[in-house]
């Protein structure tokens, strides 16, 4: 069964509604010696358009580093060749009416003499007015820039030009997977990334002869959409060390996209060279599709050296059949027809895997993909122990498991060592200029492989001691706990003079202190690290004042809820103020006082007592009101259901669990309660009882005493 998808294709559809224009472009050079210098402009353009026809005389603007103009020269129309439209699985209908061509011009031109270096730059418009992903794209053209790097920065330079021009269609649904890397005729590093391209050029002057000097203006991105992110919906990425692509578009039209290779050169830039092209994304069908899992997106990826076993990983959709080559030289045992293959390489190299989807068929489909295969390597090592600020030396032993051969390493150390970083295995006279935890990293290397293993290095700093005590009013018996502030990158060894004739090695010692002053010393002591021994006196720290005594009397100890008067009378010593809290919500400031409590209860006055120090004491005593009636019951109810009389029950001083019986006139027991607040609702086994007279009985605890008491009598049931 086949599905619609959407494909990429590098150029913009010859549609009757719109005219398409430039498709993109890139510049580059190669030095010739002296200032001689061959310059390249590729250019590409819809075969279609009625806009934005190729230059005759194509014009490069030259400036120096400071952006003034030193000239500029034309290179003629060179011819343009259409090309191919290639589309490597067999089961997709190409479109028809696509087609793109390119020019490619060339020209060998002597520079005027400059020590800033060169800015060689050409401008053209249009993109177009569908483009998608720019704001007003029919006015937005594009600049191709380099720049020649002075002789002070590199004696002689050529720049890297990218090897492949992307595949015309490729459908989304399965990645756009496209070797977009350059080439570098010096040999510089190069680095790779998604970036955003410059305009250049008006509808009003498409093509500024000279070119307008940098630095150049940034196409201008719509709502959401950045160099790296240039599609509405779906993502494209680049790998910065091989310039491999993926592209994965989510919705139709046409995108405006560059890409970005820069040239190090012993670790400095150099150049960059910007490819500008557009993308367009439509609708085709597809019936199958060859994916192999490529090696650093399989879900087991680490690094390239995880072994010689392969666990290979399927994408494929569409197929009943597969076929895998490793792409082991010299045999055909390299081979497997299972989805998802084990395979396990004969020696580290690199491997081109290829997976056939029906293999045979009319409708096959085939996918590659290269594999770095090398030994596992590991990287190790154990910190140094720990040595103090003061004259510190630390010596390293880079372990793991890596080829003899071959394997390089390199040591971070951080910005507060002396040196930063070292290239050996081993590395010895590290010296740290500040104290504390520092992250050192064993970097170990093998062909495209890396690892890495970081670990943190103690440096000591010297001891410093200080101890104290909180800041409050030390009342006695006072419980102190002296606070240890010493620091130090190596475990304290504490011996405290308590003042009081005792001594601790607690950290944080607690001490009971009676009335007095007392004086503390601490002598603290490391023996790794920096190994100190130091001593500090804290005289008249801790001092100590005595506390009043607090006691009174109150009477009587009980009395009735009617005559519920008390008199407190004070009998403290040493105190300059008194205070009583009754226990009910009231508080009074005075020696001798009377109160009188409006509740029955159990209460607890309490006595607090200041002395001329701020220091306090209290005590307390137990006092009684009981009440008067301690439990009154109704001798009458009305349960006839008009929301009035309705329940009877007994209401008693304060609540608690009761015990209730109730018997009719013959004696017999018609209801029984033990509950909270017992009560009854006049019924009996689900029916209301008759009118009359019933005799009740209650048992419940004393106030008081907590003694059950039992009482009865009689009730007058009337509906």
């Amino acid at each position: 069964m086949s599905r619609i998808v959407a494909i990429f294709i590098l150029c913009s559809m010859h549609l009757s509604m719109y005219a398409s224009h430039i498709v993109g472009g890139e510049i580059f050079y190669d030095h010739l010696g002296g200032t001689e210098y061959r310059v390249t402009v590729k250019l590409y353009r819809d075969c279609y358009s009625d806009g934005a026809a190729y230059d005759a005389n194509l014009p490069v603007t030259v400036f120096d580093g400071n952006n003034v103009q030193l000239m500029n020269f034309t290179i003629p129309f060179p011819g343009k060749v259409e090309l191919p439209i290639t589309f490597s699985n067999p089961c997709v209908t190409t479109p028809s009416g696509v087609c793109v061509e390119e020019a490619i011009y060339e020209k060998v031109v002597t520079l005027p003499a400059s020590n800033t270096g060169y800015t060689l730059s050409y401008q053209r418009c249009c993109r177009g007015p569908n483009v998608t992903n720019l704001v007003n794209p029919g006015d937005q053209g594009l600049t191709l820039t380099t720049t020649i790097p002075p002789t002070s920065v590199v004696a002689t330079n050529s720049s890297p030009r990218y090897n492949n021009f992307p595949p015309i269609f490729l459908c989304a649904d399965q990645d756009l997977i496209f070797d977009h890397s350059a080439t570098d005729p010096d040999g510089d590093v190069l680095v790779y990334e998604m970036c955003t391209p410059y305009q250049g050029g008006t509808s009003f002057a498409p093509a500024p002869n000279p070119a307008a000097p940098p630095p150049y203006t940034d196409v201008q991105w719509a709502a959401g959409i950045s160099g790296v992110s240039p599609f509405s919906v779906g993502t494209i990425t680049i790998d910065p060390n091989t310039g491999q692509m993926i592209a994965s578009p989510g919705a139709q039209g046409l995108f405006a996209v560059g890409v970005c290779v820069k040239e190090f050169r012993n670790g400095v830039q150099i150049g960059v060279n910007t490819r500008d092209f557009l993308f367009k994304v439509i609708s085709c069908e597809v019936q199958l599709e060859a994916e192999l899992t490529q090696q650093n997106q399989l879900s087991t990826f680490v690094s390239y050296c995880q072994g010689l076993t392969i666990d290979f990983e399927n994408t494929s959709w569409g197929g009943s059949n597969y076929l895998w080559d490793f792409g082991v030289p010299g045999t055909t045992a390299d081979q497997s027809t299972a989805f998802e293959p084990s395979y396990t390489f004969p020696q580290a190299g690199t491997y081109d895997v290829m997976l056939v989807v029906n293999p045979g068929w009319p409708c096959t489909d085939t996918s590659v993909g290269t594999f770095i295969i090398n030994d596992e390597i590991e990287a190790f090592f154990d910190p140094p122990p720990v040595q103090c600020i003061v004259g510190n030396s630390y010596d390293f032993q880079g372990q793991g498991v890596f080829p003899a051969v071959g394997t390089t390493f390199e040591w971070l150390f951080g910005t507060v060592a002396s040196p930063m970083t070292d290239l050996t295995q081993n590395p010895t006279d590290i010296v740290y200029n500040s104290p504390g935890s520092h992250p050192v990293t064993f970097v170990v290397k093998f062909d495209q492989c890396a690892t890495s293993y970081t670990a943190d290095v103690e440096v000591a700093a010297p001891p410093a001691i200080n101890f104290g005590i909180k800041d409050e009013l030390k009342c006695a018996p006072y419980e102190a706990q002296l606070i240890n502030l010493s620091s130090a990158s190596t475990p304290i060894y504490s011996l405290w003079d308590l003042g009081d004739g005792t001594t601790s090695t607690d950290t944080h010692p607690f001490n009971i202190y009676d009335v007095g002053v007392y004086d503390i010393t601490l002598t603290i002591w490391t023996d790794a690290g920096c190994i100190d021994t130091l001593t500090m006196d804290r005289p008249a720290l801790i001092e100590v004042f005595p506390r009043p005594t607090s006691m009174f009397t109150v009477t009587p100890p009980e009395a009735n809820e009617y005559e519920a008067n008390f008199f407190f009378v004070d009998q403290s010593t040493d105190a300059v103020q008194v205070s009583y809290q009754f226990g009910d919500g009231y508080t009074v400031t005075a020696d001798t006082t009377w109160h009188f409590y409006n509740e029955p209860g159990v209460y607890h006055p309490k006595q607090i007592v200041y002395n001329e120090f701020g220091c306090s004491d209290w005590s307390q005593h137990q006092i009684t009101v009981t009440p008067v009636i301690p439990i009154i019951v109704p001798n009458a109810f009305t349960p006839n259901g008009d929301a009035y009389n309705n329940v009877w029950q007994p209401v008693l001083y304060e609540d608690q669990v009761i015990e209730l019986f109730i018997f009719n006139r013959y004696g017999e027991l018609i209801h029984h309660a033990h509950e909270l607040n017992a009560g009854w609702d006049g019924s009996y086994r689900g029916v209301m009882a008759d009118d009359g007279v019933y005799t009740w009985k209650i048992i419940y605890n004393d106030f008081k005493t907590d003694v059950p008491v039992t009482v009865q009598g009689h009730i007058v049931l009337m509906k």
